[in-house]
């Protein structure tokens, strides 16, 4: 398959691309688009086997739910079968925006889509791109548009590494703005849990809602899990930080640090040096995973990170842990 590549205008979207996107999705292709988070892969989130295609391009375990992506709060309707008031106050507050709400799911929800459970997620972007070609195409099933495993893609160039020749489409809007995931929400159980951090913080959902929110129980099916070719290391203070790119050096490996704005830069004879962004508007480190992968980097060591934080930065440094971890 030879994908397509549209350049398309990030903040007034062309409507014959649009329209030319929508019909692929219509005849049960993949498209890739940009959000204000990461890059999504839309399927018509009623077709079973365009969702199908989702999974077996992304090589996706078929016990990992997918997203349902909408333009409008008309749509709801159609993909759940209550709202209840906690859910009405997070939609008013925080959609169209990097908030995903966990819903009873409607029969007419494809059992692929919601992996065999009784709830499905939806999330309203506010991506002026991803908003067209949804009210063009309607409800889109939408993981981020990358291989399982891999750092999701804020441009179309990290959708094109993973995608091409796999996928019909790909509309290129730019760099995403986030660059991070959706926070996730539970609302099916009494409580509300929450399931993954993202773009939206933990104190602003408890602000909203009134109350704390607990933590989900881990489910290896619902979390993002990155695999890096480089060994990632989290140094918990400069002397380990040293320390550990000398080892690896004296090893003969070819060894990156990665900064932030909190910690002191050190000159480190043979060592790469990156720098992420951690900000509450966003962060490239996906963008930091994916050009160490480009530059052969063996060992990937993280400068000690700010212990505390909230929103943005929170699921950053969720994401450089589970990196870690792997």
């Amino acid at each position: 398959m030879k994908t397509i590549y549209w350049q398309v205008n990030p903040d007034q979207p062309e409507e014959d691309i649009i329209q030319e996107a929508a019909r692929l999705i219509k005849a049960g292709e993949l498209v890739a688009f940009p959000t204000e988070t990461v890059y999504g892969l839309g399927a018509d989130a009623f077709s079973s086997a365009a969702v199908e295609k989702i999974y077996q391009v992304k090589n996706r375990p078929p016990i990992n739910p997918l997203l349902v992506h909408i333009a409008r709060f008309d749509q709801v309707s159609q993909l759940v079968t209550e709202v209840p008031p906690s859910a009405q106050l997070l939609m008013e507050r925080f959609w169209p925006g990097p908030l995903s709400l966990i819903l009873p799911a409607s029969p007419q929800v494809p059992e692929i889509v919601t992996a065999g459970r009784s709830g499905v997620g939806l999330r309203m972007p506010s991506h002026p791109v991803a908003l067209a070609l949804i009210n063009a195409a309607g409800p889109l099933a939408a993981p981020s548009a990358n291989l399982s495993g891999r750092p999701s893609p804020i441009n179309a160039q990290h959708v094109k590494d993973d995608l091409d020749g796999l996928i019909a489409a790909v509309l290129d809007g730019g760099v995403t703005g986030l660059g991070i995931e959706s926070t996730v929400v539970d609302l099916c159980g009494p409580e509300p849990r929450l399931v993954r951090i993202g773009g939206v913080s933990q104190s602003q959902l408890e602000s909203v809602l009134g109350q704390k929110l607990v933590m989900a129980a881990e489910e290896p099916s619902s979390l993002p899990h990155y695999r890096t070719s480089a060994r990632v290391i989290l140094a918990d203070s400069d002397g380990m930080l040293e320390e550990t790119a000398r080892k690896y050096l004296s090893q003969g490996k070819k060894v990156a640090v990665v900064y932030n704005k909190l910690s002191p830069e050190h000159t480190i004879d043979g060592v790469n040096y990156f720098h992420l962004n951690l900000s509450s508007s966003g962060s490239d480190i996906y963008q930091v995973l994916r050009e160490a992968e480009r530059q052969h980097i063996q060992v990937l060591v993280f400068a000690p990170l700010p212990g505390n934080a909230d929103g943005v930065t929170a699921a950053v440094l969720d994401r450089i842990s589970q990196a870690a971890q792997e």
